[in-house]
């Protein structure tokens, strides 16, 4: 779904009726940013005032181990992927051992079986309940060092197939018939207050349990439209996490283009959430050559089209500007994506860490593109609007948004 809405501004018409007046004005403007952009910048923040983290979705274990010298140098944390089959796995014992010996903190980042949807959502809280708890377990019995989980909150691939066929062959009243079909008001709270009581559960074991989501659901929150949510299974501000990261990947946008989506997204996290925003940035190197990618590209049915968003940066310093765009709109949280393409892109691992953690804070100056930033903020609404008017889903069928904090004093697991 995070391609859907990565390239949905790509194919809007919103300026084409502008009148030459304007965008003579707009462009005058947009120039005069860019012309100050470099200099623009606040003062170097100190190491400390940023929390950077790495996702691994596919490496090997024993792969991943090699680099955690790397990752304590940049004090970069590690959000991990772990499956059923880790547990089994003399590597993943490994890997945390060396991982406590480097001082590199690791998040648990749940993945379950395709056909029990992958990620995290109303149709997998009960799946991931079992899951967490018996990689809880096994870490006590193995006296093992885990700082927390991080729970992706993402339609699972069953759904997202369904909405990716649609949008190939664009038809929002596909889309929209896909999403009304799964809308259950008291389903879905029921199935939040459950991810929420797990959350709870985990913290008082004395994990940490972080959120990703979709950074549309920014979009629709931002509006009081709790039913986006719903519509994609993936119950996300009715859960009290520790922090709650928003995937905000460049995929085929322009520079520029990914500036403005930063700038947007970066702004309305910290506006929702205030100190537990965070954002995901990426992607780092391509991903067209993991063979997992290829089994997903069969389940989408994507083909060409699929891997047209699996090509990441190629330049270090478009991260370095990235990174500090979200420094800027006040976010400190920042995970990369991901270790697995960073490691073998020409670049190398080590200069996308360094660019990321040489970054500094960009002033709303120096992040400011007016015509993309316009552009966001009207297909934002627009993308609410429409859910809202195809659907149905809005406030008066799935009530008020209620942001839940955690309670004092829990997810703090002593070493």
């Amino acid at each position: 779904m995070e391609n859907f809405f990565g390239i949905f501004p790509r194919y809007g018409n919103f300026f084409r009726n502008f009148s030459t007046l304007w965008k003579t004005g707009i462009a005058g403007l947009y120039l005069l940013g860019a012309g100050v952009a470099e200099a623009s910048v606040a003062p170097r923040p100190e190491l400390a005032s940023m929390e950077l983290g790495i996702w691994c979705e596919f490496m090997p274990y024993a792969q991943v181990a090699e680099h955690l010298p790397l990752l304590a140098a940049y004090d970069c944390d590690l959000l991990l992927h772990v499956r059923a089959e880790s547990l089994r796995d003399p590597d993943f014992a490994r890997l945390l051992r060396a991982a406590e010996q480097t001082d590199v903190a690791v998040m648990a980042w749940l993945l379950l079986p395709v056909e029990e949807h992958l990620y995290v959502g109303q149709a997998s809280v009960e799946a991931t309940r079992a899951l967490a708890h018996r990689v809880a377990d096994y870490i006590d019995e193995h006296q093992l060092r885990l700082r927390g989980f991080i729970f992706d909150c993402e339609p699972s691939p069953l759904l997202g197939r369904e909405m990716f066929t649609a949008v190939r062959a664009k038809s929002l009243r596909q889309l929209a018939q896909v999403l009304q079909r799964e809308l259950d008001a008291e389903e879905f709270h029921r199935d939040t207050a459950a991810l929420h009581d797990l959350t709870q559960e985990l913290r008082e074991r004395g994990y940490q349990v972080n959120g990703a989501a979709n950074r549309a659901f920014l979009d629709a929150q931002s509006r009081g439209n709790l039913a986006m949510e719903d519509g994609l299974n993936a119950p996300v501000s009715g859960v009290a996490w520790d922090a709650l990261s928003f995937i905000t990947y460049r995929y085929g946008a322009s520079h520029f283009s990914y500036i403005a989506m930063l700038n947007r997204y970066a702004t309305l996290a910290r506006e929702l959430y205030g100190a537990r925003a965070a954002l995901d940035v990426g992607l780092l190197g391509d991903y067209d050559h993991i063979p997992e990618n290829a089994e997903r590209a069969e389940l989408f049915g994507g083909g060409d089209f699929f891997y047209n968003f699996l090509r990441g940066m190629s330049n270090s310093h478009d991260l370095e500007e990235a990174v500090g765009v979200v420094l800027g709109c006040g976010v400190r949280q920042i995970n990369l994506y991901a270790l697995d393409g960073a490691v073998e892109s020409v670049a190398g691992l080590e200069n996308w860490l360094k660019a990321a953690r040489g970054a500094r804070p960009r002033t709303s100056w120096g992040r400011w593109t007016p015509v993309r930033s316009v552009h966001y903020g009207a297909l934002g609404a627009l993308t609410e609007k429409l859910f809202r008017w195809f659907t149905g889903g809005s406030e008066a069928t799935h009530g008020q948004i209620v942001f839940r904090e955690p309670a004092v004093g829990a997810g703090e697991r002593q070493p």
